[in-house]
């Protein structure tokens, strides 16, 4: 039979029981029966119609069904003691007594189909046949031996057609008591081997189950405790027929149209903490007011209630934590083992083994969604940039804006989106904000430094260009000036008697001039060395040439900026220069030559090493710097020293 056929035969006999109802039972109990059953049939074919192919609509129809049925059947039992019987009241009087247990069909085939429809298997099969088996025992046994029951409102007297002995329906009550509760079991099982055979879906619709069904046995303990404080059953057991009828069927429908409405794994272990915490508090609240009692007979009831709640207070909030967290444990296991990993993941981040940036790996495991991306966004920017700093496009679907402080600081981009994964999400963003926030300060902090860099080697250049320039300055405007004079003055000298006083004068003049002219030229190549425009090669061997030791040169070709040059120059002079007047040296090794996009330089010495990095050092240690670069210095006492720059080639 098929599903909407089952759905059918599951809402026409809810109407027949109400039908019979009205037929047989006083106006107002029939309506409070068609008011209490009619949501739970009218959520069945709200997930009939929407779910057409899910079993849950005719099991809902069906939880309904069952006590509209046994209720027109004890109704009609009932008869048989009034002035005017209905026809077969009799019947009905002897099956009415044990009716009571036809209630649990729905249930059974709730347990049965929930969520994807029956097990496989015999023993599966049989649980029905099981149940109808078991049902019969009970209305049998009771209908034998009315008198069993008959303080609870049982069967009529005289209704038996084989009485039995007290003894022996005592036994009997027992045996068909305990393969009643053996079928229901069996009926829990199904939902257990489901739920651990299943998939994540699966999993989250049982526990939505599990959240309405649970709300029952604490109202009928609640439905009790009422009853025995002196409540009319009917006030007293109003929680526990909601919950029955509303409740469960409300869960299961939440289950199969909406299962990630809520997060229902949290609101099934806050709810087992709550209660767990509520009980344990009453017990150690009650304990504590019976001590106390029983310290001092004359003590006053306000001390014994005054410290109870005392105690209690001391207990509720380290008892709710430890509950809380065996709660999530247990029946959240998930979210916890998620949090837990992330927890774990921020600790190494703030002992130092981890990096932050790997926090896109751990929310990756935690969330086990390989394909989730984490994007920040910068302080006046407009766009998303990854872990490493770099732009990205963003998709507009599965994104996730994460905020701090009313800011914007970053996205989860995730690889599957649903509601229930976009909560998680959101959690394990929380639980990662300080590995978030310090990539992106991080981020910040490398732009910064990297537009620093820039910005001083874009000053370096500049500073070349303009010695450069100067140094062509002066050697095509002042030096040729300064030449041009000295030789109109020699001509003017040439006029003259060579022993005359102004033939003297204009010759000192002369040399004044070509002394003027020889401190342009130190200068101008103090700036800039103008042996550079043949090549760092010639520039170099031009600087070793007049050197008092011998010095072993290698530079290799490569295509460098002047910037480059410039500064691979300086750098070897001021080795020389130290190597020569400090170190006692006797041989000395430069190497320049061009790796990947830099320029490495070499300057060794066998002197007496021990050099610490004085102003010249330092002030080259700045200038590589500026480049991007950087300078190490081995100088062991007694060993020499070994200078090593590294230069970027393209600035």
């Amino acid at each position: 039979m098929t599903v909407r056929r089952w759905l059918a035969v599951a809402v026409l006999a809810y109407a027949a029981g109400v039908a019979l109802q009205f037929a047989v039972s006083p106006p107002d109990a029939a309506a409070r029966a068609l008011v209490a059953l009619s949501p739970t049939v009218l959520l069945g074919l709200l997930v009939g119609w929407r779910r057409p192919a899910s079993p849950a609509g005719p099991a809902l129809a069906g939880l309904g069904a069952a006590p509209a049925l046994t209720w027109a059947l004890e109704d009609w039992g009932a008869s048989y003691a009034t002035a005017h019987p209905l026809p077969g009241a009799l019947l009905g009087a002897y099956l009415g007594g044990g009716g009571w247990v036809l209630n649990f069909a729905g249930f059974v085939a709730l347990c049965l189909v929930f969520p994807t429809g029956p097990l496989p298997g015999r023993r599966w099969r049989a649980v029905p046949w099981a149940f109808l088996g078991a049902a019969a025992l009970v209305i049998a046994v009771i209908g034998l031996e009315p008198l069993g029951y008959a303080d609870r409102g049982g069967p009529l007297p005289g209704t038996a057609p084989l009485p039995l002995g007290i003894a022996a329906f005592r036994v009997l009550d027992v045996v068909a008591g305990l393969v009643l509760l053996a079928v229901l079991g069996a009926a829990v099982a199904a939902l257990v081997t489901r739920y651990r055979g299943g998939d994540d879906l699966t999993r989250v619709q049982l526990r939505w189950l599990m959240l309405g069904a649970g709300s029952v046995p604490v109202l009928l303990a609640a439905g009790w405790v009422a009853e025995f404080a002196g409540a009319p059953i009917a006030v007293a057991y109003t929680g526990f027929v909601a919950a029955m009828v509303l409740l469960v069927p409300a869960a299961v429908a939440i289950a199969i149209l909406r299962h990630d409405l809520l997060d229902v794994d949290r609101l099934l272990s806050g709810t087992v903490s709550w209660l767990v915490t509520s009980l344990v508090s009453a017990g150690v609240f009650a304990l504590v007011v019976l001590g106390v009692a029983q310290v001092s007979a004359r003590a006053d009831d306000r001390v014994g209630i005054t410290a109870a709640a005392f105690v209690t207070a001391l207990a509720l909030l380290p008892l709710h934590r430890r509950v809380h967290a065996a709660a999530g444990r247990l029946l959240d296991r998930e979210r916890t083992v998620m949090v837990a990993s992330i927890r774990r993941f921020v600790g190494a981040v703030r002992d130092g083994r981890a990096q932050p940036e790997e926090v896109e790996a751990a929310l990756r495991a935690g969330l086990g969604d390989p394909a989730l991306r984490v994007l920040l966004r910068l302080p006046g920017t407009g766009g998303y940039v990854d872990l490493a700093g770099a732009a990205v496009e963003v998709p507009l679907e599965n994104l996730l804006p994460l905020a701090a402080r009313d800011a914007e600081v970053g996205a989860l981009v995730l690889g599957r989106s649903t509601a229930r994964r976009r909560r998680q999400a959101r959690e394990l963003a929380v639980e990662a904000r300080l590995p978030i926030e310090v990539s992106r300060l991080r981020i910040e902090l490398r732009q910064a430094l990297q537009d620093a860099r820039t910005s001083r080697a874009r000053l370096v250049e500049a500073v070349t260009e303009e010695r450069q320039r100067l140094e062509r300055d002066l050697h095509d405007g002042a030096q040729q000036r300064i030449l041009a004079v000295g030789m109109r003055l020699r001509s003017v000298q040439r006029t003259l008697a060579p022993d005359g006083p102004v033939h003297a004068e204009l010759d000192a003049a002369v040399g004044g001039l070509e002394a003027t002219v020889a401190e342009l030229r130190r200068i101008a190549h103090g700036m800039r060395p103008s042996r550079l425009d043949e090549g760092l090669a010639a520039a170099v061997g031009d600087l070793v040439r007049d050197s008092p030791v011998p010095v072993d040169v290698r530079v290799d070709d490569a295509d460098v900026s002047e910037a480059a040059a410039t500064t691979a120059y300086y750098v070897i002079a001021e080795c020389l220069a130290n190597a020569l007047k400090h170190a006692g040296a006797t041989r000395i090794g430069v190497t320049v030559r061009p790796v990947a996009a830099q320029l490495h330089v070499e300057v060794d010495d066998d002197g007496r090493g021990g050099a610490v990095a004085g102003f010249g050092l330092t002030a080259l240690g700045d200038r590589v710097a500026a480049l991007g670069g950087r300078i190490e210095i081995v100088s062991p006492a007694g060993a020499g020293t070994l200078v090593r720059a590294f230069v970027r080639a393209g600035v």
